[in-house]
């Protein structure tokens, strides 16, 4: 009987079209689309005896099989011979409850296997025996289990892998052989979202080529002196500690990763950075993220020697000037400056001077009352993107040319310009600056200066001796 049923399958199979899907009814529950590079197969709240009857059928049609898609089937266990005669690219079994995963599992199509996801599932271990022999996988994704440590050789076997995410586990302790064997291919490691007080160097140090390190969301708290002096971190070129606790940078932090371009610390409690901090990657760093951070200053001093700098994104500090030196000499090179959510309340006259690449300027949500034409005179002409509202301004006639520049050129450049508003004088509370008439804008407003009180009088001496004379 079951012979019957395999040639009925197989005919079937045939007359529907040797490159096409299965019929629908054929692998129920699951669902088939033909693409260019194999069949997309997905699989969703099917028991584990369906999906052997599925694939089954699927083997039948001897297609590759480009995407393989479990979703929210309770399967516990990946077991052997379920994937039988299958030619799998890319299997994916998100939500399905998998803990373990046999031994054999894989063996049909270990040479075959690109990308392999477990997300969101109950690993407390990872597979380190099923996956041992898939040789050509190149991406693997282990985000949102249960992992609470990487043991020895936790990858062994893996010598094509080029990603690996292990994003939102619980990962407390690396052991220092937990990569031995991954291969040199290794470009990029996920590790944000765990439970690391420190930068894992250590186990890091044999990947050569490792590009992209992740470590945001977890409890670092300090950065010792020189502490990626353990890794060969010669070819690291993003480096991302945001949602951290570090408090301070200390001197030669990063001093062995001499190609780092982008480095974030978004997000942690940092209040100082030592001079040096930066010692090693001056001539490499060209994307830094303090924002959400503790600082009174811009640190200035520590960046000074960043010749290549193109963004410094420092918002959410408790910053109130901007200095005259803050951007020298390091600024040439400046395109994104984001001072957003401090407490700026001036701008010295020629902060601005050095920045000749400038392109955006945030400044909104701070505490300016006034825009002197002399301080931003500099980047008006390279300026594409200037976001200056939810500041107190004092309106008058030293702010008349914002608001004529918003009207002509500056209409395309300024963010939120309707909501650039005024707070004083009383006459113009909440009102547009773009939307005041150029007539009203004028500086004799609340107190008299020392020039209009000698002005006013000046007149009036000369108009009670006029009127004496006559």
């Amino acid at each position: 009987m079951l012979g019957v049923f395999i040639i009925i399958t197989a005919l079937s199979v045939c007359e529907a079209g040797r490159f096409g899907c299965p019929t629908r009814l054929q692998i129920k529950p699951c669902l088939c689309q033909e693409k260019s590079r194999g069949l997309d197969i997905s699989c969703e709240n099917a028991k584990i005896e369906q999906l052997r009857e599925a694939f089954a059928t699927v083997a039948q049609t001897k297609q590759a099989v480009w995407y393989l898609k479990l979703r929210n089937n309770r399967l516990g266990n990946l077991p052997s011979h379920l994937l039988t005669g299958l030619d799998v690219r890319h299997f994916i079994a998100l939500h399905c409850n998998l803990s373990s995963v046999d031994e054999f599992a894989f063996s049909d199509i270990a040479e075959k296997l690109e990308t392999l996801d477990f997300t969101q599932n109950g690993f407390e271990k990872v597979p380190s025996q099923a996956m041992e022999n898939l040789s050509a996988l190149v991406s693997l994704n282990l985000n949102h289990n249960k992992l609470e440590i990487l043991h020895a050789e936790a990858f062994k076997g893996l010598h094509s892998l080029l990603r690996l995410s292990l994003y939102g586990n619980r990962i407390k302790f690396i052991d220092n052989l937990a990569f031995v064997g991954i291969g040199r291919n290794l470009t990029r490691i996920n590790l944000g979202a765990n439970q690391l007080t420190a930068v894992p160097s250590r186990p890091l140090r044999n990947l050569s080529v490792l590009q992209r390190l992740q470590l945001h969301e977890n409890n670092i708290a300090a950065l010792l002196p020189e502490e990626f002096a353990a890794m060969d971190g010669e070819s690291l070129d993003v480096l991302n500690l945001a949602n951290n606790k570090v408090q301070q940078l200390p001197p030669r932090a990063f001093m062995s990763l001499h190609a780092l371009n982008s480095l974030d610390l978004e997000s942690n409690l940092i209040t100082s950075i030592h001079s040096h901090a930066f010692q090693g990657i001056e001539d490499s760093l060209e994307w830094l993220k303090l924002g959400e951070n503790k600082l009174d200053d811009i640190p200035s001093q520590s960046l000074k020697n960043l010749r290549r700098l193109r963004q410094l994104d420092l918002r959410g500090n408790n910053i109130s000037k901007v200095r005259e030196d803050d951007f020298l000499p390091y600024g040439k090179n400046l395109k994104f400056i984001y001072l957003q959510n401090n407490w700026l309340i001036s701008l010295e006259p020629t902060s601005l001077l050095s920045l000749d690449s400038l392109e955006w300027l945030y400044l909104q949500s701070n505490q300016l009352t006034t825009a002197p034409y002399e301080t931003f005179a500099p980047v008006l002409n390279t300026l594409q993107v200037f976001d200056i509202h939810d500041n107190p301004f004092h309106c008058d006639c030293s702010i008349s040319w914002l608001r004529e520049w918003i009207k002509g050129k500056g209409a395309s450049i300024i963010n939120m310009a309707q909501d650039t508003k005024c707070v004083t004088p009383e006459v113009f509370e909440s009102m547009p600056l773009a939307e005041i008439p150029s007539d009203q804008l004028i500086c004799i407003s609340g107190a008299v200066t020392l020039h209009n009180y000698a002005t006013i009088l000046f007149l009036i001496v000369t108009l009670l001796i006029f009127t004496s004379v006559s």
